[in-house]
């Protein structure tokens, strides 16, 4: 079965924030970050057990998978029937567990 991508606002706002961070700093590595959330998105379209659970998400549903090539950026995730919901991309140094209570 093939799972339809779908990116919450606070995920697509987390995104553009780190694409025009890391853009201020170095353009080219921008448009790589870009690529790479799109690849890992593909990644988990084609197989969401791929990534760890989180471990504060009392429902067990909630994963996460780094995004390729960008170790410290995090996308977390979970599949809703034929949805893969993405819900937020983080930066790893963040405090994640108080997202997912």
């Amino acid at each position: 079965m093939c799972l339809a991508p779908k990116i919450l606002p606070e995920a697509d706002s987390d995104i553009d924030t780190y694409s025009n961070y890391i853009a201020e700093r170095n353009l080219s590595a921008s448009w790589r970050f870009a690529d790479a959330v799109d690849a890992t998105i593909q990644m988990l379209l084609r197989n969401p057990e791929l990534g760890e659970r989180v471990r504060s998400d009392p429902t067990g549903q909630i994963r996460y998978r780094t995004i390729s090539g960008f170790k410290n950026y995090p996308i977390f995730y979970r599949r809703m029937d034929s949805v893969l919901e993405i819900i937020r991309v983080l930066h790893g140094a963040q405090d994640y567990d108080g997202f997912f209570d």
